[in-house]
């Protein structure tokens, strides 16, 4: 047995409740929307948590950000109720600014520890070339807060919690692939939720690419649409020099 293989990476579908964390109103579906439906038609608990309220996602100069604040909200929620997700959390911090990591590593401990999921989904912050600050400070964050959740002098308030592991969406190097191909149509539905974002065109071009995505993931697998997760245990994010080749 080689030393890296002796922590276990556990199976992301094993999990009874997921929370998942995404910067923006559409992450979670783009990512992880073939996984959340699912989870949904397994009825396992699955809880949204929205940092920013997307208002700056427009190239639409007559849109203002107050407006599309509200829209994106509505496709989010319309969006979460085709895969079958009811509970959706908004922080409504701003779009685009300065987010702070010490402050939404608060927030996301005191969230693992409100509602003590067995899995949290974040976008991973060290995907090469990310220039969105808050897909970093936002993964970052999170993982920080899947170390510390379980220490109580670490925001003392409530009972801690050990989460059994973090899944990192939007990823290069990933570890774990789930089936989705039953649900492949459900989670373009959901995507198209978001048209403030997509219009005709562009979600036909991106839904190829999904879907050319999803198949090369698949490949040898025996999985026709496939979506692919970082799963990581909290001792893996931590002075684990093995954590690479997991």
């Amino acid at each position: 047995m080689r030393a890296r293989n002796i922590i276990v990476i556990p199976k992301m579908e094993d999990g009874d409740k997921f929370l998942i964390i995404q910067p923006h109103p559409d992450d979670a579906e783009l990512f992880a929307g073939g996984f959340v439906a699912l989870m949904r038609e397994r009825k396992k608990e699955v809880v949204y948590v929205t940092v920013t309220d997307g208002a700056m996602g427009t190239w639409d100069p007559e849109l203002k950000p107050e407006d599309l604040i509200r829209i994106r909200r509505r496709e989010a929620e319309e969006a979460a109720s085709v895969l079958g997700v009811s509970r959706l959390i908004f922080l409504g911090y701003p779009d685009a600014d300065s987010l702070s990591h010490k402050e939404l590593r608060k927030v996301f401990i005191r969230l693992i520890r409100e509602e003590r999921p067995d899995g949290l989904l974040l976008p991973d912050p060290w995907l090469p070339y990310e220039a969105h600050s808050g897909h970093v400070v936002v993964g970052l964050a999170g993982a920080e807060a899947v170390l510390f959740s379980p220490l109580p002098h670490f925001e003392p308030k409530g009972v801690t919690h050990q989460l059994s592991f973090v899944a990192f969406y939007a990823t290069h190097r990933p570890n774990t692939f789930v089936d989705v191909t039953s649900l492949w149509e459900k989670k373009l539905e959901a995507i198209k939720k978001h048209e403030s974002q997509f219009s005709p065109q562009l979600f036909q071009k991106l839904s190829l690419y999904l879907g050319l995505r999803s198949k090369e993931w698949g490949e040898g697998k025996g999985m026709e649409k496939t979506e692919a997760f970082k799963v990581l245990t909290p001792s893996h994010l931590h002075a684990n020099v093995d954590t690479l080749e997991c």
